[in-house]
């Protein structure tokens, strides 16, 4: 009967590690490039056609460039070369709660997925001046909050475009275990004022302008799978230890 308990210990040992073993999170950071459009509901993403990525189309999954500094698991990735898709956005809604899976795929079996895309926090556009230098707002579109900050060049002949979502990431299945993530995606240089960006997306047009993105994770606590298995295997022996003493 001992040997039979030691055996159903071991099993359940070898099993409680394994569990937290292959929940091990995705962490690190990293950083891509790519283009995308923009119109008043939808973000179409189709990388860069320079580096041989599909071009624009509602749709069509697009594809990014990961880019130095890269950290923790995505330092798999070859920079300044095509590393994974993405897919398109399209609304309503347009922020908010958005379900989205395998948001985004990376070469290296990390897999994004897309659970909000944060409403922008600056005023109202249409309470400032688009044309004003150093302005920021953000679009109402419908009645609802765009995810996006639009800000004017010092000179107010340009704008760059920000929005913020968050994913969860992870590697084979998302049933194992995922690590929340921020990501953050800048364009620079969208052409045009705030003004000019309105105007065309009002009249149904879109905005296209390369980005740059930037995605980091939670980072894990070191060991918490192996500290979750040495403790069930302590109480595990503890046990075993007092019933044997009671028989003896």
């Amino acid at each position: 009967m001992t040997i039979n308990r030691f055996r159903c210990t071991s099993i359940l040992l070898f099993t409680v590690l394994s569990v937290g073993l292959h929940a091990a999170p995705v962490y690190g950071v990293v950083n891509l490039t790519g283009s995308a459009g923009v119109s008043a509901t939808a973000i179409d993403f189709f990388g860069d056609p320079n580096a041989g990525c599909s071009l624009g189309g509602l749709g069509t999954v697009g594809c990014f460039l990961a880019n130095a500094p890269l950290s923790g698991d995505f330092t798999t990735l070859v920079p300044a070369s095509i590393s994974g898709t993405i897919q398109d956005l399209q609304g309503p809604p347009i922020s908010g709660a958005i379900d989205l899976a395998s948001f985004m795929t990376f070469n290296n079996g990390i897999v994004f997925n897309l659970t909000t895309v944060f409403a922008g926090g600056a005023p109202d556009c249409a309470s400032v001046d688009g044309n004003a230098p150093n302005v920021s707002c953000t679009p109402v579109v419908a009645g609802q909050v765009s995810p996006f900050v639009l800000t004017n060049s010092s000179n107010g002949a340009n704008a760059s475009v920000f929005f913020n979502v968050a994913v969860d990431a992870y590697t084979g299945s998302a049933a194992t275990g995922t690590t929340y993530f921020l990501g953050a995606f800048n364009t620079p240089s969208a052409g045009k004022n705030i003004a000019g960006i309105l105007s065309d997306i009002a009249a149904g047009g879109t905005i296209s302008a390369a980005y740059s993105a930037n995605f980091v994770g939670e980072i894990p606590e070191p060991g918490t799978g192996a500290m979750m298995g040495i403790a069930a295997l302590a109480l595990l022996l503890g046990g075993l230890r007092s019933k044997t003493r009671s028989r003896s």
